[in-house]
C-alpha cells in the first residue's frame, strides 16, 4: 500500500501530481493541504490513502498524520464518502472539527458544506468519544509498519477499529519484528476478519 510520498510537485491544477521517479501520482487533497504545497518544482512529502475500489484508485494526501488519521475516521463513518471527509477538512480548523465531534455540536456540523442534519447526527453518534488518539497511539505502539498495516486494511473495506483490533491481535501473537506490512495485512486476513465487498 502507499501510505506516503515524497516527490517533485509536477502539477497543481486542476489536480496535484507528485513526480515520483518519473511516474506521475494524481493526489486528492483538502483546500488546507494545497495552501501549504510547495510550488511546482519543489519538493513535497505527503502522509498518504489509498482508497482501492472495484472501477477504480484514489490516492488522498495530507501534511500530517493527524490530519489523514482524522479523514480516515471520517470515512468510517456511514454515508461519509472521501468527498465529504475532504470537504470536511477543507472547511472547518481540524482542532475545531475535532472539539465539535467529540461535544456532540451537530449545530456547528450542519453549518458545514455537504453536512445535513442526519450526516451531522451519524457523525456525532458514530465519532464522539473516539476522536483524539492516533490509531498507533494505543496497542500498535511505535512502530510505524504497524499503523501501515491498519491503514492498508481500512482501504480494503475494514473499519478503523476491525483494522486496529486485527493487527493488535497479529502483534500479540508474535509475528517477528522482521514482518513487512503485507506480512502483517496477510496474518490479519487469515486470522478471521473480511474486507467489505
Amino acid at each position: 500500500m502507499i501510505s506516503s510520498l515524497r516527490g517533485v510537485v509536477a502539477a497543481l491544477d486542476p489536480v496535484l501530481v507528485i513526480d515520483v521517479g518519473g511516474v506521475g501520482f494524481a493526489v486528492h487533497v483538502s483546500a488546507r493541504t494545497a495552501a501549504q504545497l510547495p510550488a511546482r518544482g519543489a519538493t513535497v512529502m505527503l502522509q498518504t490513502y489509498l482508497q482501492v475500489r472495484e472501477d477504480h484508485l484514489a490516492l488522498y494526501g495530507f501534511t500530517t498524520e493527524d490530519e489523514r488519521a482524522l479523514f480516515v475516521q471520517l470515512l468510517s463513518v456511514n454515508g461519509v464518502g472521501p468527498r465529504v471527509a475532504l470537504t470536511l477538512l477543507s472547511s472547518a480548523p481540524h482542532e475545531d472539527l475535532v472539539h465539535a465531534l467529540q461535544a456532540g455540536d451537530e449545530s456547528y456540523l450542519v453549518k458545514l458544506p455537504g453536512v445535513g442534519k442526519k450526516t451531522a447526527a451519524r457523525l456525532v453518534v458514530e465519532l464522539q468519544g473516539k476522536l483524539g488518539a492516533r490509531p498507533a497511539a494505543s496497542a500498535l505502539g511505535a512502530d510505524p509498519r504497524y499503523e501501515e498495516a491498519v491503514l492498508a486494511l481500512v482501504s480494503l473495506g475494514l473499519s478503523p477499529r476491525t483494522a486496529r483490533d486485527a493487527v493488535d491481535k497479529v502483534r500479540s501473537n508474535g509475528l517477528g519484528p522482521a514482518a513487512r506490512v503485507e506480512d502483517l495485512v496477510k496474518a490479519a486476513l487469515q486470522g478471521g476478519v473480511r474486507p467489505v465487498a
